[in-house]
């Protein structure tokens, strides 16, 4: 189901109908860190998130069917927007079931791309619930944003991009929520590059991976609101987490404050406009493994870039000089 052959098959399958996003090479974290540190900036691809990876990997293998159907998905925003897209490019009819607390700016850019949105109560079982329902009573097809074979070997293509970007890489670090890019970038990095090391990062107020594998199996898990609005799952996916336990050395957690760093950071020193949700990755680096030996190569996957305009100026207005760090 995830050998290394069904992820080069999925991404002959998307192909070129995504872009190839860049590595950049960070003096400022390398220096801050004392590792060489990469930025593999996903606020490039299409739709600015790399959920357009996962959208055409759960698309395109039953594409006939998504076509006669229509398809049907729970999202937080960013795979709303993946999903709406690819639907739009493929001529597939799509529904999103979104969080009542979802991003304004977030629902309103997948309308534009033509999905049809429905709000949900703010728990992310009761969207599960809505999915089904609509399924159920409309004849929907289901693809699960994060815990679905397509979308977890769509999310693979990042992995071997990386490997082919730093053939000797040997440490990388992904936010993570559900597990769908941790699981699908693990997967390939460490069937190709044994020897690295993979890390996921959560907000501490989300931490449902964390949870799960400190108690083996699956958990649902008590969160609260974040800033990274785009980690909202409550438990990770009966595919991801066997994927993460198996590939994964450890899920580090971070503070609201850290991941608000970590946003100012990008946008003063790098000069790249990430969402909180996509700067996790860089704030577990600074928390859990500046200043560690050895020295390593470390790619941070920024995840997406989807952020209003004003909520950027307010976080990055709020971090005081003195913690600025770079």
């Amino acid at each position: 189901m995830f050998s290394l052959k069904d992820f080069e098959q999925a991404r002959a399958l998307v192909g070129d109908r995504i872009r190839v996003t860049p590595l950049l090479y960070s003096d400022a974290l390398s220096a801050a860190t004392g590792h060489e540190v990469y930025l593999k900036a996903e606020s490039f691809q299409l739709t600015h998130s790399f959920k357009i990876r996962a959208a055409y990997g759960g698309l395109l293998p039953r594409l006939e069917e998504a076509r006669r159907r229509g398809v049907v998905t729970g999202s937080s925003g960013n795979f709303a927007q993946g999903i709406a897209y690819a639907g739009r490019e493929l001529g597939v009819r799509v529904t999103v079931v979104m969080l009542e607390r979802s991003a304004r700016y977030k629902v309103e850019a997948a309308r534009r791309l033509g999905a049809e949105i429905v709000f949900c109560p703010n728990e992310f079982s009761e969207r599960a619930k809505v999915v089904e329902r609509i399924s159920r009573e409309q004849g929907r097809l289901i693809v699960h944003s994060f815990d679905d074979e397509g979308t977890i070997r769509g999310n693979g293509t990042l992995g071997f991009e990386l490997l082919e970007q730093l053939p000797d890489l040997e440490a990388v670090v992904i936010p993570t929520s559900g597990g769908g890019l941790l699981a699908g970038v693990a997967a390939v990095v460490k069937q190709k590059r044994p020897q690295a090391d993979l890390y996921g990062a959560q907000p501490e107020h989300m931490p449902s991976m964390k949870t799960s594998l400190e108690k083996g199996a699956p958990t649902y898990t008590q969160t609260r609101p974040s800033v990274a609005d785009g980690l909202v799952a409550a438990c990770p996916g009966r595919l991801t987490f066997p994927l993460v336990q198996r590939y994964v050395k450890d899920v580090l957690l971070v503070s609201e404050d850290e991941i608000v760093r970590a946003v100012a950071h990008l946008f003063e020193q790098e000069k790249l406009v990430i969402e909180p949700s996509g700067a996790v990755g860089v704030a577990a680096l600074l928390r859990h493994l500046a200043g560690t030996q050895p020295r390593r190569r470390v790619v941070c996957v920024l995840t997406g870039g989807n952020v209003e305009r004003q909520r950027l100026v307010e976080m990055v207005g709020s971090v005081p000089p003195a913690w600025r760090f770079g």
